[in-house]
């Protein structure tokens, strides 16, 4: 049997730090020490409460090729902004409207769910936001933080799913400043320079399209679907 692994750290009210797998049981202790060890030593802080959440997995695991990588030049913030907006504008959106939910919305654990016609956040829970979770990638060995492997993976679950469009990022992680914008069609597009070093500004939005009785929908794929990334 497989099992969901979840780690989540804060300090205070503030996230510090955040992973999961897909294991066999075989290998879940070790998974439980490795998020445990990761989530102490991350360059966010120490954390004063530590969750590690084991569940088991009962819904057929979706498995998923791994998008298409794409690294544009990009030589500082302005250039890595420029990338987003050009992306937004294929998308047929106005990056004026959009880019500022990524760059200002207060940190939240997960992200902003944003109609791309109407603009409207569709979040049940505006401070919790919607997370992306229960997935892992082939060949994860649980060895400390492999950003690109987890930003990836992330990011081809979510673009599988039918009612997103699109997806922008920035990681909350201070020492990390490469961010993205990723959709199914287009591939993962890597953005270097994102935001300036020792900064922990961070954001995510999941672009939707489709009607009310999708946004259910959507979230349960998002939140509990289970996905393995074939990255090799």
């Amino acid at each position: 049997m497989a099992f969901s692994i979840k780690m989540r750290a804060e300090k205070g009210s503030r996230h510090v730090s955040g992973a999961e797998r897909i294991v066999e049981r075989a290998q879940a202790a070790a998974a439980l020490e490795a998020l445990a060890r990761r989530a102490l030593e991350h360059p966010n802080g120490e954390p004063d409460t530590l969750t590690l959440t084991v569940r088991a997995i009962t819904l057929p695991i979706l498995h998923l090729p791994p998008l298409p990588v794409l690294e544009p030049a990009v030589r500082d913030a302005a250039a890595a902004r420029a990338v987003l907006a050009a992306e937004l504008r294929r998308l047929g959106l106005d990056p004026e409207r959009v880019l500022p939910l990524l760059y200002n919305v207060r940190p939240m654990r997960g992200a902003v769910l944003l109609h791309a016609d109407s603009l409207q956040r569709l979040e049940p829970d505006q401070a919790r936001g919607v997370r992306a979770t229960c997935m892992d990638y082939v060949g994860n060995d649980g060895g400390g933080k492999r950003h690109m492997q987890e930003a990836l993976c992330l990011a081809t679950k979510v673009a599988h799913c039918p009612w997103i469009i699109g997806e922008l990022c920035i990681s909350d992680d201070p020492d990390y400043t490469i961010g993205y914008f990723a959709a199914r069609g287009r591939g993962y597009v890597r953005i270097p320079h994102i935001k300036e070093r020792g900064s922990e500004q961070g954001g995510r939005v999941f672009l939707f399209r489709g009607g009310a009785d999708d946004v259910p929908r959507c979230i349960d794929y998002l939140e509990r679907q289970p996905v393995m990334v074939e990255l090799r």
